[in-house]
């Protein structure tokens, strides 16, 4: 997945120019919202990938793996532990969070994901979202900060899913 091979269509023009902004620093945030299958993922993989071309540290985590991946910490130690896992979803200089919204939203779980981006925004630390979510029906205080992050950007992607337009 990368942006060479991402396969343009007209209705997501502004998700992918936004992508290419963010992987070259353009901007600090980005959102990307929208129905399945409309390149979101590819999208957030390629700008990941961008910024590890460039020797940059990055992270890419689907959100309910990221979760998993910290409730398996409570029993390791060293670099695998809860804190080391945890400071380091927080501190990477990109993170990009698939899917948000598709994790079982208990109190912890909602609780460490705020945290996550509040850390990300108070420190001015590069973010990349996606979500099949509107911005109205994701957790109110990550929208709130999604919407008014420093050089940050809420695109909503619209068309018809890749599958059903590459039949035609």
């Amino acid at each position: 997945m990368t942006f060479k091979n991402f396969k343009e269509y007209p209705d997501i023009h502004e998700a992918i120019t936004s992508a290419q902004n963010i992987a070259t620093g353009k901007l600090k945030w980005l959102a990307l919202l929208g129905g399945v299958d409309l390149g979101k993922t590819h999208l957030a993989v390629a700008i990941c990938r961008e910024w590890l071309s460039r020797g940059l540290p990055a992270r890419y985590a689907y959100v309910p793996i990221l979760l998993d991946e910290l409730r398996r910490g409570f029993s390791n130690t060293g670099e695998l532990s809860y804190d080391s896992q945890f400071k380091f979803f927080c501190t990477v200089e990109l993170l990009v969070l698939d899917d948000l919204g598709t994790e079982s939203a208990t109190p912890w779980v909602q609780e460490k994901l705020d945290t996550i981006v509040d850390y990300r925004m108070v420190h001015n630390l590069p973010l990349v979202v996606t979500s099949n979510l509107a911005i109205n029906e994701l957790p109110i205080r990550i929208a709130s900060r999604l919407q008014r992050a420093h050089k940050g950007k809420v695109v909503v992607m619209g068309g018809q899913e890749y599958r059903l337009r590459s039949k035609k």
